[in-house]
Formats: structure tokens, C-alpha cells, sequence
């Protein structure tokens, strides 16, 4: 089992690591996490998403010298695609109203 709170301490200390990498990828798992509970197909979009961000915080815990900058940008690249395929529905089931 990974000890992440070492790996947190490693990737606290990496001098490749930059603050802002860091900042932005919260921020992108913040995003990713919040979704409204009126959004259509709550739960399984909330699943997808959470998985996704799990994915990015794992892989930068369990790799300290992983590009953060990369995982944030990778992680927000999914949620705006996930986002434009849950307007598209909506638009096409509008439409066939």
C-alpha cells in the first residue's frame, strides 16, 4: 500500500516541482468534483469525474517527480470534453422536444 503522506512530504520537498503546478491541480480536482446535483446525469457524470481526479492525484503521490503541470492540464482537458458531450445531449434531447 502506498503511503501517501510520504509521497505528499517527497513531492513537498521536489524542486521540480512548482507551487502554481500544484496550486492548479487542486484546483482542477476541485472542479472536477464539484458538479451540480441538478446536472443531467448526476451520477454517473460524479463517478467519471472522480475517477478521473483519483487517477491524477495518484499518479503524482505515487510518482513525486511527475509533471503536475501535465496532470492538471490532462485532468481539465477531460472535464471539458466530458462538459461539451453533456451539453450536446442536452441540445439534441431539446431538439426533440
Amino acid at each position: 500500500m502506498t503511503d501517501h503522506y510520504a509521497c505528499a512530504e517527497a513531492l513537498a520537498s521536489s524542486t521540480t516541482s512548482e507551487p502554481r503546478d500544484l496550486r492548479d491541480l487542486l484546483a482542477a480536482v476541485r472542479e472536477a468534483l464539484t458538479l451540480p446535483y441538478d446536472a443531467d446525469g448526476y451520477d454517473r457524470r460524479a463517478i467519471e469525474r472522480t475517477g478521473w481526479a483519483r487517477t491524477v492525484l495518484d499518479a503524482v503521490l505515487d510518482n513525486p517527480g511527475e509533471d503536475i503541470g501535465w496532470n492538471a492540464d490532462f485532468l481539465r482537458s477531460k472535464l471539458t470534453a466530458e462538459q461539451a458531450d453533456a451539453d450536446a445531449r442536452t441540445t439534441k434531447r431539446g431538439e426533440g422536444q
